[in-house]
C-alpha cells in the first residue's frame, strides 16, 4: 500500500515529471509528506477493515509518512522517475518505518 501511495505522489509533484536531477529541498519535502499523509488518509475504510480505529489511522498515517518524507532525498527522486519503483533500500526501510509507526499507535496504554 504504501509503495503506491509514495509513488503516485511523487510522480504527480510539479515539475518533477520527466526531471533528472531534481534537488529536493525541505519544501518540496514538507509538501510531500503532506500530501503521502493525506492520500493515506484517504484508504481509511481500508484500514477500517483491518480493525483500526480513525484516531488509530491518523497517527499510523502521519508517523509512517513522516518517515517516509524523511527518506526522500535527490537520488531516492530520480530513481522512482527513471525505474518507476522506489529504490529497494527504501522500501525496506519504508516497511520497517510503517511496522514501527503500527506497533507504537495500536498497542494498549501502559497500566
Amino acid at each position: 500500500m504504501w509503495y503506491a501511495i509514495v509513488m503516485a505522489v511523487v510522480l504527480c509533484l510539479p515539475g518533477l515529471a520527466g526531471a533528472a536531477g531534481v534537488q529536493v529541498t525541505p519544501q518540496m519535502r514538507k509538501d510531500l509528506t503532506e500530501k503521502l499523509t493525506q492520500q493515506c488518509l484517504g484508504r481509511e475504510a481500508e484500514f477500517a477493515r483491518k480493525g483500526y480505529s480513525k484516531a488509530q489511522t491518523a497517527a499510523i498515517c502521519k508517523c509512517a509518512m513522516q518517515q517516509t518524507g524523511a527518506l526522500i532525498n535527490s537520488q531516492t527522486v530520480d530513481y522512482i522517475l527513471k525505474n518507476g519503483a522506489m529504490p529497494p533500500d527504501m522500501q525496506r526501510k519504508v516497511a520497517s518505518a510503517t511496522g514501527a509507526c503500527i506497533k507504537a499507535n495500536t498497542r494498549p496504554p501502559a497500566p
